[in-house]
């Protein structure tokens, strides 16, 4: 009767581990010795809390918790097992359960299968065959060649981190430039313009015109070894803020418009068993073009998972005093006290549209509606990325001990389109000749809304810029770099992660 409902599988790794299925301990300490003894002692043992009831199915949330408990190492009716020993075990039981399940009556009529239903047989042979050398591979101790042991082997309790930036292409050929163009300025939030036809045509304009420039742009700045800075300098941050961490996070990179796409990223966490992700926008300040469009594609992405994860995010850090103490330890050296080794600083912002700045304000009257919109943080331009940008200029001028008249914002990488679009003013370019023309030689330029160096940075200020300011006069243009992957930004930025992750796996509440 036993083998015709299919318990043999069952009895099978239970002989082959040389214990009793029914004594799995649900705790972190050994099943009751008694397990082993007489059959009035086992139903009593298997009646009490700590084990699993006698002659009946074996049910997945115990199994689960006896996993959670012994995994590191548990027990296992007595016999201690290595964590991929026990989950072997487990993956063997669960096997033999489908196996048992499929060929029995009382399976049938709970989930009312049709009485000439047959199972395949064949098919659960192999079932069974798979169950008896899982647990023979537990039996001499040797960890069993299943995917299951080795992708999910301590996943409990660990978090996701998704760096999330823009992309690059993948080379600095002309096709290559205008494959990544096509995603990037193709999402309506990079490329605010309406109607969709009227985008579409330009959308075909631009594809058409700027590959060509931008990729003699990437060329300037591209690594021979390396590749595209924005990339490698990703890379190298990902892989030192994983040895900050520790094991309780799993570090990922996630593009939104080349890869490592976002996506990809979310998919391996799956994978490995990690549900629960912060994202982290690698941008200080909020725009609906930057933060709102990769957290959008994160959100679009993340929905068409059937078990979607459990998304947190790094909100704007621009006025966060770790952030802040960073910029100015990694500034100082350079600029000097009180930038007393240049005659200005200016920083440099990317520009967005006017629009993308005032659809922020809900009460219409403050966003660009007066001169002093930007002048401190309010309700209505909270989320104002011009208005952002301001607190983040005066944050880390007194920071740096700047005096009012020692610096100045600019806003860069501009795309008007031949004036039909306004973007958010003063522009940096015509910064860097007024400057020159009044007396400046030496002007220090930053950009504080990017934490990596990419085409904007390298090329735009460091090479046009700096073509542009002793054009007009200047002498030197010190262009500072980003934070990229240095040790004290590393630091940081393992320090926002933590605020947002208390307590993460292997740290004590």
């Amino acid at each position: 009767m036993t083998a015709f409902l299919g318990f043999e599988p069952l009895l099978a790794a239970q002989d082959m581990l040389g214990t009793s299925i029914r004594g799995v301990s649900t705790g972190g300490g050994s099943s009751s010795s008694s397990s082993s003894s007489s059959s009035s002692s086992s139903s009593s043992s298997s009646s009490s809390g700590s084990g699993l009831p006698n002659h009946q199915f074996l049910d997945r949330p115990k199994v689960s918790a006896c996993a959670a408990g012994s995994c590191g190492g548990g027990f296992f009716s007595g016999q201690t097992l290595s964590g991929g020993a026990f989950a072997a075990a487990c993956a063997a039981v669960f096997v033999a359960r489908k196996a048992m399940m499929q060929r029995s009556p009382r399976f049938r009529s709970q989930r009312s299968i049709p009485k000439n239903f047959e199972p395949n047989r064949s098919q659960g042979r192999h079932q069974m065959a798979a169950a008896a050398a899982a647990a023979a591979a537990v039996g001499t101790g040797n960890s069993p060649p299943l995917e299951i042991a080795a992708t999910t082997a301590g996943w409990k309790g660990k978090t996701g981190v998704i760096l999330m930036n823009i992309g690059t292409p993948a080379t600095t050929e002309v096709e290559d430039v205008r494959d990544y163009l096509s995603r990037f300025l193709g999402d309506d939030r990079v490329l605010d313009v309406q109607p969709a036809f009227i985008k579409y045509l330009l959308l075909q304009l631009l594809l058409a015109t700027r590959p060509q420039k931008a990729a003699e742009n990437y060329r300037r700045i591209w690594d021979s070894d390396k590749g595209s800075p924005l990339l490698f300098h990703s890379e190298e941050l990902k892989e030192s803020l994983q040895k900050e961490l520790g094991d309780g996070f799993v570090v990922k990179l996630g593009m939104a418009y080349s890869e490592p796409f976002v996506g990809d990223s979310l998919k391996e966490l799956a994978a490995a068993g990690v549900d629960d992700v912060l994202l982290v926008p690698m941008f200080p300040q909020y725009a609906s073009s930057t933060t709102g469009s990769i957290l959008a594609n994160a959100y679009t992405v993340a929905s068409e998972s059937f078990c979607t994860p459990y998304l947190r995010v790094l909100p704007p850090f621009f006025d966060d005093d770790n952030y802040l103490n960073c910029m100015r330890d990694t500034l100082t050296e350079s600029l000097g006290e009180g930038g007393s080794e240049v005659d200005h600083v200016l920083f440099s912002f990317h520009g967005i549209p006017e629009r993308q700045c005032t659809a922020t304000d809900d009460s219409g009257e403050v966003c660009l509606k007066r001169p002093d919109c930007c002048a401190d943080l309010q309700r209505e331009n909270r989320n104002c990325y011009r208005a952002q940008c301001y607190e983040s200029a005066r944050l880390l001028a007194q920071k740096l001990g700047l005096a009012d008249d020692k610096w100045s914002i600019g806003f860069q990488s501009r795309l008007t389109l031949r004036g039909t679009v306004q973007w958010i003013r003063p522009y940096t370019d015509e910064l860097l000749e007024s400057l020159a023309r009044r007396g400046v030689e030496k002007l220090a330029i930053l950009a504080p809304s990017f934490t990596a160096d990419c085409v904007e940075t390298l090329d735009e200020l460091g090479n046009e810029g700096r073509e542009e300011f002793e054009a007009a006069g200047g002498k030197e243009l010190v262009v500072l770099p980003c934070l990229n992957s240095s040790p004290r930004w590393v630091e940081t930025l393992a320090t926002l992660v933590r605020a947002q992750v208390p307590h993460p796996a292997g740290e004590e509440a």
